[in-house]
């Protein structure tokens, strides 16, 4: 079973040295255009995550001007997701920007002047629930991923079309940055989707292929199939499960759940169908 997949989330863009590292292979990062194609990768959301960076406006730069050269360069389809949106309400081409992005993550991990992302306790300010509405009017979808627990509730009872582009599930690793039950019902209920992701940490312990399964299942199991997907969160962790190499991983994950008696229709649902649906939609 090779199914189409969309990875809706990797931090590769602010790994690579260059455009040519990406498009024709490196040993740097973890995605690169000859491995994801070689294994079924047909879509890319590819985070800008300038936050994270000590001079967070050069990297916000330097990422959207090397996106914009792979994205037009490369023969698989690189959407484009700001992680923290910060940078957004710093400069004077903000309508510029967001008419390249697809997702957006109101925050990285840490308090910005739009809300509270994990590790804060804050809800959204005002200026975040403004600029929400502004992207989700230009059709923007918005990403929780990030966002800490009251930030979160803020975000979704604004009644938009909100996703998780790479969490996991609170009921099986109990940490701050996997969702409840109830939060994982709410981003359905809202036409959204759930991206599972492979960081250890988020999968629990004896992190593995199996262990992405269960995740995977449990979300399946409290709303269904068109509410789950992939966001392996690759270049954007140290560490990767066990039986995890790269990129590369992608149809062993999907023998996984063909073994665990999956059918193809809900295999190629997870693999990438329900991301390509919502970003068609939007």
């Amino acid at each position: 079973m090779n199914p189409s997949v969309f990875d809706a989330h990797v931090d590769t863009i602010l790994k690579l040295p260059d455009a040519e590292s990406f498009l024709e292979g490196n040993k740097l990062t973890h995605v690169d255009q000859p491995r994801a194609k070689r294994a079924g990768v047909t879509q890319l959301l590819t985070a800008v995550c300038a936050e994270a960076a000590k001079d967070r406006m050069t990297a916000f730069h330097h990422g959207i001007s090397l996106y914009r050269e792979i994205a037009e360069r490369s023969s698989i389809e690189l959407l484009l997701l700001l992680e923290g949106c910060q940078p957004l309400m710093e400069i004077e081409n903000r309508e510029e920007i967001i008419e390249l992005l697809s997702f957006a993550s109101l925050t990285w991990n840490g308090e910005n002047s739009l809300g509270g992302g994990i590790g804060a306790d804050t809800g959204l300010s005002i200026k975040g629930k403004n600029l929400a509405l502004q992207l989700h009017d230009a059709g923007v979808i918005l990403d929780v991923s990030h966002l800490c627990d009251q930030s979160r509730t803020d975000l979704i009872s604004l009644g938009i079309r909100t996703v998780a582009t790479h969490c996991n599930c609170r009921s099986i690793q109990n940490i701050p940055r996997n969702l409840p039950d109830d939060d994982i019902r709410e981003i359905a209920c809202s036409g959204g989707v759930v991206g599972v992701t492979f960081v250890p940490e988020f999968l629990g312990k004896d992190a593995s292929l199996e262990t992405i399964a269960d995740h995977l299942e449990h979300i399946v199991e409290i709303t269904d199939t068109a509410h789950a997907g992939m966001g392996s969160d690759f270049d954007g962790t140290k560490f990767l499960p066990a039986g995890v190499r790269d990129c590369s991983v992608w149809p062993e994950i999907f023998e996984l759940l063909d073994r665990r008696g999956w059918d193809r229709k809900s295999v190629e649902a997870v693999a990438g169908d329900n991301w390509r649906r919502i970003t068609q939609e939007n």
